[in-house]
């Protein structure tokens, strides 16, 4: 069986923000550009936030699970996730809306 290779934490950050927070955003900009084009922005706001903040909870626990079986340590991986923009604080109810994997 193959070892899976380790990563820094830098790389986990990048690798995190390509894969989670790019999509999300590009989502929400997306809804809110196609939304202006029908004349329906107000609308395209709320539906493009709402797929975004989907895309973010199932995909952040993907990367997190990817990171963690790559060694990074958990404490450090999710203070450098929070301090860039990455997950939310530990605990918070908007860290809560993550969908988890049953282990």
């Amino acid at each position: 069986m193959a070892q899976t290779p380790k990563i820094t934490i830098c790389k986990a950050i990048v690798v995190g923000q390509l894969v989670v927070n790019l999509p999300a955003v590009g989502i929400m900009i997306a809804a809110l550009f196609l939304g202006s084009l029908v004349g329906l922005w107000p609308f395209s706001l709320l539906g493009g936030a709402l797929a975004g903040w989907v895309w973010w909870s199932f995909t952040v626990s993907r990367w997190r699970d990817w990171a963690l079986d790559r060694g990074i340590d958990p404490e450090r991986l999710q203070k450098f996730a929070f301090r860039t923009g990455l997950t939310w604080p530990k605990g918070s109810l908007f860290e809560r809306t993550e969908f988890r994997r049953r282990k």
